[in-house]
């Protein structure tokens, strides 16, 4: 009867230990989010209808890179630093993001929120935006990635890291730097 008792401890601790380590598995690796909707340059933008102002393709992505499914599509113009990758996409027989319309300059977007993302396995950051766009009838739910790093400037510790490429709702491209909070996990 001792030797039952030993041995039912001895799993309930093993039993217990496992479950532990999938937890912190789950955790480490599990893709971070974070909102960004108080920080700025976003915090100008969320709620706001914004008016395109060069054309833009919205792509349907077939490989998961988007993060947020509530947004099903990507928005991309050729000043985005995925724009090329998009580009060759489309010679693929199946291709990872497929085209799916294109926007004219003088389209309106309204941007809903923000959220920093990053990946648990590699840590990399990435911020979105999230809105939507009405055309022909339809209303299409895009996320637009936008923003990233200065390694330079992150592994020298400097705060403000983050640069932003110009956006095609942007006349210009601001050559600010901003501090963006790290994804967590809770």
């Amino acid at each position: 009867m001792r030797s039952k008792k030993i041995m039912s401890i001895i799993f309930i601790f093993v039993g217990a230990g496992i479950l532990a380590f999938a937890f912190i598995l789950y955790a480490t690796i599990k893709t971070k989010s974070t909102s960004l909707d108080n920080k700025p340059p976003f915090r100008a933008l969320i709620g706001q209808t914004v008016t395109l102002q060069r054309e833009t393709v919205l792509y349907e992505d077939h490989i998961g890179q988007q993060t947020n499914a509530d947004y099903p599509y990507i928005l991309l113009d050729n000043l985005h630093p995925l724009w090329q990758y998009a580009q060759d996409c489309q010679a693929q027989p199946q291709p990872d993001l497929l085209a799916i319309t294109k926007f004219p300059a003088g389209t309106t977007l309204h941007i809903e929120k923000a959220i920093q993302y990053t990946n648990g396995v590699s840590g990399t950051s990435h911020p979105s935006l999230f809105g939507s766009i009405s055309s022909g009838g339809k209303v299409y739910k895009i996320g637009y990635q936008w923003g990233q790093i200065s390694l330079e400037k992150y592994f020298d510790k400097v705060e403000k890291c983050w640069h932003f490429h110009q956006a095609p709702w942007q006349n210009q491209q601001d050559t600010a730097f901003y501090a963006l909070p790290e994804a967590k996990v809770w």
